[in-house]
């Protein structure tokens, strides 16, 4: 047994109780049909969206648009209906931008542990390798 494996396995259980807060994948239940356009034929899919960047873009292009309308609504003085794009109303948008950095934040955390989970079980020694999967191994015939 390595002098390191003590720390390790605290490290260990710091990653589970971790990974136990971050809870489930959040359940994907989309208002929009997830393909938004922007004015100047660019567009993209909700599902492939990676980076959080692109739906801070899109919901701007829907504030500005819905609030430059609102402004020549009252400048005309005349009343408009709710605000839409490309068939959704603003809030549906809003609602799936939000579910969409929702899992990519989830993704994002539950990779990181991963990853140091992985990394970790590399640095411990033989002995101890096999002590957790012993340990593992017992727990399932519980």
């Amino acid at each position: 047994m390595s002098k390191y494996d003590d720390k390790i396995k605290l490290l260990l259980e710091k990653i589970d109780t971790q990974k136990k807060s971050l809870g489930t994948k959040p359940s994907v239940s989309w208002k929009t049909n997830c393909l938004f356009r922007f004015d100047d034929k660019r567009s993209f899919n909700l599902n492939t969206v990676k980076d959080t960047s692109l739906l801070v873009e899109a919901l701007a292009h829907l504030l500005d648009k819905m609030a430059m309308r609102d402004l020549a609504a009252q400048e005309l003085d005349v009343d408009v209906p709710r605000f839409e794009w490309t068939g959704f109303q603003y809030k549906e948008w809003e609602a799936d931008f939000k579910l969409k950095v929702k899992l990519l934040k989830w993704n994002n955390q539950q990779k990181k542990l991963e990853d140091l989970q992985s990394k970790l079980k590399s640095l411990v020694s033989k002995d101890t390798k096999t002590q957790m999967a012993l340990d593992e191994i017992e727990a399932l015939l519980k």
